[in-house]
């Protein structure tokens, strides 16, 4: 983790906000200065793996104390799962609610992870197949919750697979990518990619690396 203290706060570009008046961009050098420790970290880790801020922490960053408990909830939550059930219920998530800003990201983290096409189509429902059979439970209890239908089926089948505590964690973390997501709508964030994106602000254009070995 880079040391939050040599970095120049200053030169973070905004990436994914909008070209509006609002929601008014946060000052981050200044803003910097007062948050909480623990935020401050994460912020400075995320800026160091990414070279920015994104939209959503950027303005979130009115609300400090929100976006920190927001990070570790997500970070307990993301530790209680398989990394493959996390991508899945994110990108089942954002695709069913065609929040673009966040399904962009978490495509990007789903090559990175070397998922291929065939298991990523899969997990946004645009296909079938490419899923085991424990993937696609995790998917419809997803969606089950996502969509406000009824769960008990979804349920019962994802505990064939999954502990007490994995579908808590799972129901849980839809429910927040559910939030997320329609705070994202409501901000009017725009998709951001690694791959020759440019940010509407500052003109940055940055890339992410993918993993070269495919998964499935």
């Amino acid at each position: 983790m880079p040391d939050r203290r040599d970095i120049d706060w200053k030169t973070v570009p905004f990436r994914g906000l909008t070209d509006g008046l609002r929601p008014e961009p946060v000052d981050l050098a200044t803003t910097m200065a007062d948050l909480p420790d623990g935020l401050q970290d994460r912020l400075a880790e995320r800026e160091g793996r990414l070279g920015y801020i994104n939209g959503f922490l950027a303005v979130g960053l009115h609300h400090p104390g929100a976006v920190l408990a927001l990070l570790e909830m997500t970070e307990q939550l993301k530790a209680a799962l398989d990394p493959a059930h996390v991508l899945l219920v994110a990108l089942a998530t954002h695709h069913a609610l065609g929040n673009e800003y966040e399904r962009v990201q978490y495509l990007e983290a789903a090559h990175a992870s070397g998922m291929g096409e065939a298991w990523i189509d899969a997990a946004q429902g645009r296909a079938v197949g490419g899923l085991t059979p424990a993937e696609e439970a995790v998917r419809r209890l997803t969606l089950a919750v996502v969509l406000a239908s009824p769960p008990a089926p979804a349920l019962a089948a994802a505990g064939e697979h999954l502990d007490d505590r994995g579908l808590v964690a799972i129901i849980h973390l839809a429910a927040r990518f559910v939030a997320t997501s329609r705070i994202s709508h409501a901000l009017s964030l725009q998709p951001m990619t690694g791959r020759g994106a440019t940010c509407a602000h500052c003109g940055t254009s940055t890339t992410h690396p993918r993993a070269t070995a495919p998964r499935r």
